[in-house]
């Protein structure tokens, strides 16, 4: 009882305060009935909200990294029956991967890419699945929205999944930071690469109002400790 009361604030915390005007994206976007994928589930306060929007006829899968929050999060969602929680680590490749954590020993930023900053703590070996294998696996015909928050690593997991893309248009929120780019398909111009040719368009919300990505600046919307900082993005099929 005391971990779903946890829960239950985590939830609503983000949608009052740190993320309220995504949490009512989630929820004027996500059908009932709708196939929903969260990416980073970490403690379920985005999959919370997901599996309330998608209701009893849909289905969410919670992805998480890290085996004691996956653990957690799946004893905390047993009675939801539509919700599943995999540990893994979403990545461009299925099998093994390491996964790195800060040396305070947060569970926020864990990350499959590693850090940009090297400012890494303990490492752990976790499975990896690309998108494309979970659907698969989960036996999903069809993906309507993806809610992704993996660190970084965002850029190679939508990269190798372009037939998810094209084939079923989901509806995307996720994170994605400059100072977390690595390889060609990081930051905000690697994500352009991957989604625009697609007939997606991005947006980015500031001020909790969504603008086109063509305004978005980031040496003043993700200038850390300048302002307010904007690092999240929705992407959805327009053509």
């Amino acid at each position: 009882m005391k971990q779903q009361l946890r829960l239950l604030a985590r939830a609503w915390k983000y949608r009052r305060k740190l993320d309220p005007a995504e949490i009512r994206f989630v929820l004027n976007t996500v059908k009932p009935g709708d196939r929903v994928i969260d990416l980073g589930a970490h403690k379920g306060a985005y999959t919370y909200w997901l599996a309330k929007a998608a209701g009893a006829k849909g289905k969410v899968v919670a992805v998480e990294p890290q085996k004691n929050l996956a653990d957690k999060l799946e004893t905390l969602m047993a009675s939801r029956k539509n919700v599943s929680v995999k540990w893994a680590a979403i990545s461009e490749h299925t099998g093994k991967g390491t996964l790195s954590l800060r040396p305070d020993g947060s569970s926020h930023g864990a990350s499959i890419a590693g850090f940009s900053d090297g400012n890494v703590g303990d490492t752990v070996e976790v499975p990896t699945i690309t998108l494309s294998d979970l659907m698969i696996e989960q036996r999903l015909n069809r993906v309507d929205f993806i809610k992704c928050d993996v660190e970084g690593h965002e850029g190679e997991v939508f990269n190798v999944s372009r037939d998810v893309l094209k084939a079923h248009r989901p509806t995307i929120l996720l994170e994605c930071e400059n100072r977390h780019a690595q390889g060609d398909f990081g930051g905000v111009d690697g994500l352009l690469k991957i989604f625009e040719p697609l007939g997606f368009r991005v947006r980015f919300f500031c001020g909790g109002n969504l603008y086109p990505v063509s305004e978005f600046k980031p040496e003043i919307h993700q200038n850390y400790g300048h302002g307010e900082y904007c690092n999240n993005f929705v992407v959805d099929y327009v053509r």
